[in-house]
């Protein structure tokens, strides 16, 4: 294995686990943090704005687990520099892990780029509000290998937690099942509004439908909710940016998703009104004006918002 052979320099700790590393501790690199820790790791951590670390303590790692945002540019979409600024700061022969979520072809971009390293994508699946528990015990596990890198896939998923599915495939794959994913759950929550509009123009009681329609385990209770938080709509961190992103590249490859293209605009147009209304009591509140505005109560939510 790559590892065995990418010199004798600290490759191993003492007992015996290879040394971990993790740059970013979000949500997604706390999750990782805290699973190699349980395991008996002592994970090396880089994260410059919460003072973590330092690029010479996570290069005496050498799986390196790169955990730092992609936010989409409103002027420029899918920004993946943080994921390169990260790579560049690693000395050659490393086994690079990235778990950020990153376009299709991103990996093996990098991979081109950085051939004097192994680059992997390990796509996350993590709820925001139970990221621990999620990364623990996963449903899927899924490797994603460049050409260079598939030798240390095997090494790579044994570090990681067990899961009912479990499999390595090219890079892009892995890659694309991230945003498919999201962008499915995007298309239900606005699914899941435009029946709550229905039911309230036909004056049927939408939460007793609700749970009758999530008994049925092709469909699942999961992104049902409808107000979530006291918004309506899909928003958080990932739903949004991961479904432009992925517009932006079938765009670009001259694909139309008419589904998605219409999920996103009922997510925009028709609910931005209940958007509003909630930051104008936020407002209220920060003016000392704790009146209660005669919007809709939100409701308790089971709703999943996925994390980058």
């Amino acid at each position: 294995m790559l590892l065995e052979h990418m010199g004798t320099g600290g490759a191993r700790a003492k007992n015996g686990h290879p040394r971990i590393g993790i740059m970013g501790l979000g949500v997604v690199g706390s999750a990782v943090r805290g699973y190699f820790e349980a395991q008996g790791h002592r994970p090396r951590l880089y994260d410059p704005y919460l003072a973590l670390g330092s690029r010479q303590e996570i290069n005496k790692a050498r799986v390196i687990f790169v955990c730092v945002p992609t936010p989409y540019r409103e002027h420029g979409g899918f920004d993946p520099s943080a994921v390169e600024e990260a790579i560049a700061l690693l000395k050659p022969e490393k086994i690079v892990v990235i778990k950020s979520t990153v376009l299709p072809g991103t990996t093996d971009a990098l991979q081109r780029r950085h051939p004097d390293q192994r680059v992997l994508f390990n796509p996350e699946f993590l709820r925001e509000a139970t990221a621990y528990e999620d990364f623990f015990r996963p449903d899927r596990q899924i490797v994603g290998c460049t050409d260079l890198s598939w030798p240390v896939a095997g090494e790579v998923m044994a570090l990681l937690p067990k899961a009912p599915f479990m499999r390595v495939v090219a890079a892009a794959e892995a890659e694309m099942s991230k945003y498919v994913t999201n962008a499915f759950l995007a298309v239900k929550v606005s699914f899941a509004n435009e029946i709550y509009d229905l039911c309230t123009a036909l004056g049927i009681n939408h939460e007793a439908v609700r749970p009758l329609v999530a008994a049925d385990a092709r469909i699942g209770p999961s992104h049902l909710d409808v107000f979530y938080d006291g918004y309506r709509g899909y928003g958080g961190k990932c739903l949004p940016k991961d479904v432009r992103s992925l517009m932006d590249l079938a765009r670009a490859a001259g694909v139309s998703l008419r589904l998605l293209r219409a999920a996103h605009d009922v997510n925009q147009a028709p609910l931005s009104t209940v958007r509003s209304r909630k930051k104008e009591e936020k407002l209220d509140e920060a003016r000392g004006n704790h009146e209660q505005p005669g919007s809709a109560s939100p409701h308790p939510g089971s709703g999943r918002r996925l994390v980058a």
